[in-house]
């Protein structure tokens, strides 16, 4: 269990949970693997406050400051509201390599702005570097364990 996302002592709210949304124009390939690692983050992890994950099929959003980004967490921090939390899914990838590095990527994207949630949840102060640096250091270590995880279970998930 990984430190940052250790919840246990946090109340959960009125509506919990990880909830992921993806946009029917997403790869098919991208899309499983995309649900796949949904399901073994809500079997490894509690998300006291609800987390509305949208993939929509665009290779970039914008984020709040105009930029266009990967990923974006938009969450006003108060516990009564879920929190947002938008990943670029589209993919020019035709090739099975360049499409595997690219669901890696989706994921780790993902994952690091999970982790930015934790953070807000927690209340961890940081410089803006600091808070960059602490998401994407969480994020490989989550990436690490889903990784390594046994994945005995794995055909029951297909099964759903």
């Amino acid at each position: 269990m990984n430190s940052l996302w250790d919840v246990a002592r946090i109340e959960p709210g009125s509506r919990s949970g990880l909830r992921i949304r993806i946009h029917p124009g997403v790869h098919p390939f991208v899309r499983r693997e995309l649900l796949t690692y949904g399901r073994w983050l809500r079997a490894s992890y509690a998300f006291p406050v609800r987390v509305n994950v949208y993939i929509p099929n665009a290779l970039k959003i914008r984020a709040s400051d105009g930029e266009l980004c990967w990923g974006r967490l938009l969450w006003t921090g108060e516990m009564a509201d879920p929190a947002i939390i938008d990943v670029a899914g589209g993919c020019k990838a035709v090739e099975v390599r360049a499409l595997q590095n690219h669901v890696w990527a989706t994921i780790f994207t993902l994952t690091h702005e999970l982790s930015h949630y934790f953070q807000r949840l927690k209340g961890v102060e940081l410089t803006p570097r600091g808070t960059e640096w602490q998401a994407t250091f969480w994020a490989h270590r989550v990436m690490d364990e889903y990784y390594e995880a046994e994945w005995d279970g794995i055909d029951d998930w297909e099964a759903e």
